[in-house]
């Protein structure tokens, strides 16, 4: 089970389940989620060959094409099993040879660079994908019983993050809606990282300071923006804010749920990861005004009401 020190003065938000008792209860994990947990899945490891991963070449300098190259970074795990597959065919003199005819330049990528064109590795690699996908949408299933997704970002991370800056995620999507993130550790030795503040938690706390109020009415990722980048120093600030915070080694194969966007994270130490992130329409949700963006439109009005009185 992952490691946690817990700072005595940040709310402590960890909740650790295992799936049996998951599927014991009403609503499996929502409630839970809902109310701005981290949830940890107890006593569960992905079921696949975590090997695999480390022999796969993390020096992205080999992809010329800088698009490519950050796709490659940040990669749709589909792109491991879906799509066309090495073949064997005859070449001269009857030697055999392995040839991987593909448009797809992501696809392509991996097999070239990630799996050093080694077929054998491509193909387990892609195996593993495929079962950690599938475990995935039955988590989903499991966990959240009552939600129906709409979109899902499925992605894999195979590069090294070290010393990320405190943040929550912004994912620059104007749409309400409430998310679910699972997140796996696909490395072989632990992941390391720190948490603080609940988003509206602190945002109300510095209010008042730095006029927040502005903020209401617009984008709730603005307000996202000016706190990160602004107010903690963003990427070129990492790690010089002085927030307190809690630290978690997620052991390998370990997975964990969180509403990003509300529990501040930084990664302190990581080299490979899952991450699948469901769309849910608020509609579906168990209770609707637990959304994020319900949150912060509700934080703009009690300190709009405070200011009034």
């Amino acid at each position: 089970m992952a490691t946690i020190i817990k700072h005595p003065d940040l709310e402590d938000y960890f909740v650790e389940l295992t799936l049996d008792e998951i599927r014991c209860r009403p609503h499996g994990i929502t409630d839970l989620y809902e109310a701005n947990k981290l949830i940890l899945l107890k006593g569960f490891r992905l079921p696949v060959d975590l090997t695999l991963f480390q022999r796969m070449s993390g020096n992205l300098s080999k992809v010329e094409d800088p698009k490519v190259r950050r796709k490659i970074k940040k990669l749709t795990a589909t792109k491991f099993f879906n799509g066309a597959s090495p073949a064997f065919v005859e070449g001269e003199q009857g030697r055999t040879y392995q040839a991987f005819e593909t448009d797809d330049v992501v696809r392509r990528a991996i097999y070239d660079v990630l799996c050093n064109g080694e077929p054998d590795l491509f193909a387990a690699a892609s195996a593993a994908m495929k079962t950690a996908n599938d475990v995935a949408t039955d988590l989903f299933a499991t966990c959240f019983p009552s939600y129906r997704y709409y979109r899902v970002e499925p992605s894999v991370r195979l590069t090294t993050t070290l010393f990320e800056n405190l943040h929550w995620d912004n994912h620059q999507v104007a749409d309400d809606f409430q998310q679910v993130r699972i997140f796996c550790n696909l490395d072989q030795r632990p992941r390391i990282w720190h948490t603080s503040h609940n988003f509206v938690r602190y945002a109300e706390a510095v209010y008042r300071e730095h006029d927040l109020g502005r903020f209401a009415g617009r984008d709730p990722n603005e307000l996202n923006d000016f706190i990160c980048g602004a107010l903690l120093g963003g990427t070129r600030g990492a790690c010089t804010d002085r927030l307190p915070r809690h630290a978690i080694a997620f052991e390998p194969g370990e997975i964990w749920f969180g509403e990003s966007r509300m529990i501040s994270h930084q990664i302190f130490y990581g080299e490979r990861a899952m991450v699948y992130m469901y769309f849910v329409s608020p509609q579906g949700m168990l209770d609707p005004e637990r959304r994020f963006n319900r949150q912060v439109e509700d934080l703009h009005a009690r300190m709009a009401a405070a200011a009034a009185v």
